[in-house]
């Protein structure tokens, strides 16, 4: 379920230690937060999402984000 438009490294970053999403993992068990997440969208709408993961984070970024340039070039 994609609750958000944000990228969810950047998700990560609003709830760490301090953070204004501090501890939101804690409060719901289906949210994971992992860079990798990106939300897919057509026609300004959420149509669903991509999760990549098992290498770097940096690894999983740049697969999904070239995942998303296709999608995006497919639901012209």
């Amino acid at each position: 379920m994609i609750l958000t438009d944000e990228l969810c490294d950047r998700l990560c970053a609003a709830a760490v230690e301090g953070a204004p999403l501090m501890a939101i993992q804690a409060n719901d068990p289906r949210i994971t937060l992992v860079a990798g997440g990106y939300p897919l969208f057509a026609d300004g709408k959420i149509a669903g999402g991509i999760g990549v993961g098992g290498g770097t984070e940096e690894q999983d970024c740049e697969i999904a984000e070239y995942v998303l340039s296709v999608f995006e070039k497919l639901a012209k």
